[in-house]
């Protein structure tokens, strides 16, 4: 089932992690929860993420936790605390968990049995430094442009004599 961050799924997972980032993200904050989206944060008690146990919650779609991720609490956290400060923002909520999977794989949710996730590690994200606008697609370019037949260079000098004779003034 698609969530309804999957727009923002294929934005910042490869093809191949689609489908395992949308169970994820179903099964961390489910579209069925009473109140969603805002009511994913919850109380995980204590956990530790390498520095000592301590309280932590989970935030946003693909409920994050605070004790591992957020950079006042875990000094190697990847996120800043200007990133951190919008964790409950689904586009930043989900570039983040992009990161996190490209560090520690599906195995950093405890959902990722109920997606057959868990032995699946993380890979290359394609916006590691942080998140981009939803509302602006990335520019690709396409391969055909990229490596141009050898006309390419030819029909743009065509293109630019036509263009350039149009501006010549006629006579008068």
């Amino acid at each position: 089932m698609l969530s309804p961050y999957n727009d923002l799924i294929r934005l910042y997972f490869p093809p191949s992690e689609w489908a395992r980032a949308n169970c994820v993200a179903n099964n961390e904050c489910s579209p069925d929860r009473v109140g969603f989206p805002e009511t994913c944060i919850g109380d995980e008690g204590l956990t530790d993420c390498g520095h000592g146990a301590v309280q932590s919650r989970s935030w946003g779609p693909f409920q994050i936790l605070d004790s591992c991720w957020n950079p006042d609490l875990n000094p190697n956290s990847p996120f800043t605390p200007e990133q951190w400060a919008m964790v409950l923002e689904p586009n930043v909520n989900t570039w983040m968990a992009s990161v996190i999977w490209s560090r520690s794989g599906w195995a950093a949710w405890t959902t990722c049995g109920l997606c057959e996730a868990c032995g699946v590690e993380g890979g290359d994200t394609p916006y590691p430094d942080g998140p981009i606008s939803p509302t602006v697609p990335p520019i690709v370019i396409p391969p055909e442009i990229v490596k141009p037949s050898g006309a390419g260079p030819a029909v743009f000098g065509l293109g630019a004599l036509i263009f350039g004779l149009l501006l010549l003034p006629v006579g008068k």
